[in-house]
């Protein structure tokens, strides 16, 4: 009697162990490397799972970031359902296509997935990746190219120029949705599925923190923030703020990537090797092959982990368009500035009004200290405990090197390196 028991409990609480999920994943927002991220996780992950119901809404996104989720949808041996809440727009709509099951709901649309830029060559290989999509979860694979391409013509469906977007029931009548559902509540009873433990996944805050870094419009900002703080740190060392918010923005933008699988760490490291030559390179005279070595390393590192995306274009002009602006605003502006004009020397000596004699400090010859910036050749160094401007007679000179004075010529007063 005893052995029954036992075997009826172990029964009843292998069955509760087993019990199947149906999991709700959110796919709102820009389409982004986090989210691809998160989605590949969860459908890994997710143990007992009955099935996936991806809740979609958004505008659409990076191409390379829906590929891998519509790949990792098609991989995946659990039903999969898309319900299209509002929106499932761009590549938005290549992961509802790729999903086994459509639901959406009477305000919803799919389509309008013509990618920017809209060029023949990117046009195609979206086209065909809608194509094949659709083709594998056998609909209409030309209803699927003229979401994509205003050329195609489908009678009685689309004319040629029109991008093609569904409503709900357009989309119910060409079988690019299966059911009409107001709420997930509606999805589960169409799809015979209410009677299972409903489980809804979210993204960790890493991968939120993922999803905000490499999202195209964000990323574009860390970028030219980090880039036009290099740009100063280089040129004017020694200030301190330049170089901790070049080492944070560039950290997260090469980070961010890499942690979102766009890129292994190959860009990270020919961008640090890239900086090092520049740091030679101010080390040396001239503008030689450190310099140009270096410059051409970084940018090509920042294309290398931008190459697999379609917004790469957008997110190097946006840098260089407005660190550009901003180098011309300094140089306008700046010395135009209050601030500046404290720095500088606004009066002019005339003949007709004498000359001030220049003391020349030539009881500093001889004399040490060590420099508090960069002397490219000129900057500044502390002698004798007195900030002085000086000028470097051999190579150039970083900051806290100790130096001696070794002649003044008027107001110059030349150093060296101890």
């Amino acid at each position: 009697m005893k052995k029954l028991l036992l075997l009826f409990l172990l029964l009843i609480s292998l069955t509760f162990s087993a019990e199947e999920i149906v999991y709700i994943i959110p796919v709102k927002g820009t389409i982004e490397l986090g989210l691809a991220s998160f989605i590949e996780r969860s459908l890994k992950e997710s143990k007992n799972a009955r099935a996936f119901i991806f809740e979609i809404d958004t505008f659409g996104g990076r191409v390379d970031a829906a590929v891998r989720i519509r790949d990792a949808i098609l991989n995946t041996p659990v039903t999969t359902i898309a319900f299209i809440k509002e929106r499932a727009w761009s590549v938005g709509a290549l992961i509802a296509i790729a999903c086994e099951k459509i639901a959406i709901s009477p305000s919803g649309s799919i389509g309008a997935a013509e990618p920017r830029p809209a060029d023949e060559k990117t046009i195609s290989a979206l086209k065909s990746e809608f194509e094949s999509t659709a083709e594998r979860r056998k609909r209409n694979p030309k209803i699927a190219g003229g979401m994509v391409d205003k050329n195609i013509v489908i009678p009685g469906i689309k004319k040629e120029g029109e991008i093609l977007s569904l409503s709900a029931e357009e989309a119910k009548k060409y079988k690019y949705a299966d059911i009409i559902a107001k709420d997930i509540n509606e999805v589960l009873k169409g799809f015979q599925l209410d009677n299972f433990a409903v489980k809804n996944l979210h993204p960790t805050w890493s991968e939120n923190l993922v999803r905000f870094i490499t999202d195209p419009t964000v990323s574009s900002i860390i970028l030219t923030i980090g880039m036009l703080s290099l740009y100063v740190a280089i040129f004017t060392p020694g200030l301190g703020f330049p170089e901790a918010l070049a080492l944070i923005c560039l950290g997260l933008f090469f980070g961010g990537h890499i942690l979102a699988g766009l890129a292994g760490f190959e860009p990270l490291i020919l961008f640090i090797l890239g900086l090092i030559l520049l740091f030679i390179e101010m080390h040396t005279p001239g503008f030689g092959i450190a310099g140009i070595s270096g410059s051409a390393a970084v940018f090509f590192s920042i294309f290398w982990l931008l190459s697999g995306t379609t917004n790469i274009l957008q997110a190097m002009l946006m840098a260089l368009f407005t660190i550009t602006s901003l180098i011309i605003f300094l140089i306008i502006y700046l010395p135009k500035s209050s601030a500046w004009k404290k720095l500088g020397l606004t009066q002019e000596q005339k003949k007709d009004q004498g000359y001030i004699a220049v003391k020349e400090r030539t009881d500093l010859i001889g004399k040490r200290g060590k420099t508090l910036t960069m002397l490219r050749p000129t900057g500044f160094a502390e002698i004798e405990g007195e900030k002085l401007e000086v000028y470097t007679v051999s190579e150039y000179l970083p900051p806290e090197t100790e130096v001696v004075v070794v002649k003044v010529e008027g107001n110059k007063i030349f150093v060296r390196r101890v």
